[in-house]
């Protein structure tokens, strides 16, 4: 038991680090996409572009493409 508890808080202290490097090299006018995961265990897509201030979420990888594109191209 103690060596599962110990191995999920080096886990979980690796994906705060990790997420913080992201965040830290990241351009903050650039546009971001990320899943993420409901309590039900849903899978959804969401974007934000921050240049615009726009954002989209979809159960779709190819409708998060679709916005993409479309709010690029105009």
């Amino acid at each position: 038991m103690q060596k599962k508890v110990n191995f999920n808080f080096w886990k979980s202290l690796n994906i705060i680090w990790e997420n913080f490097v992201k965040k830290l090299l990241s351009n903050p006018n650039e546009l971001q996409v990320w899943q993420k995961v409901d309590r039900q265990g849903n899978i959804y897509w969401q974007a934000y572009d921050p240049v615009t201030g726009k954002s989209f979420s979809s159960g779709s990888q190819t409708d998060v493409c679709m916005w993409i594109e479309q709010l690029y191209r105009y």
